[in-house]
């Protein structure tokens, strides 16, 4: 069954913080790359700060904006340093 979540995107400089409806099975994930608003050849970085189950809420907050690939690189630098053994989804 698919449930519908709720994304916060928390202190994105120049944005204001966005909901996003996003369907998805299980839990969000830990970290998300979303394409800059006005600028195709930009993406903003956000790790997870909570989630709330019971309400389908998750928050993220912004951590880098750059080309697709300069962030992704982070993101999962990031994320091997904070799950090293991979039990993040």
């Amino acid at each position: 069954m698919r449930t519908q979540w709720v994304h916060q995107l928390r202190n994105c400089p120049d944005a204001e913080d966005v909901e996003v409806l996003a369907e998805e099975e299980g839990r969000p994930r830990q970290i998300l790359a979303r394409p800059r608003p006005g600028d195709d050849a930009l993406v903003d970085g956000y790790v997870l700060q909570r989630v709330d189950a019971q309400a389908h809420t998750a928050v993220y907050t912004w951590v880098r904006t750059g080309a697709p690939e300069t962030v992704t690189a982070y993101l999962l630098d990031l994320l091997a340093k904070v799950y090293p053994r991979g039990k993040a989804r």
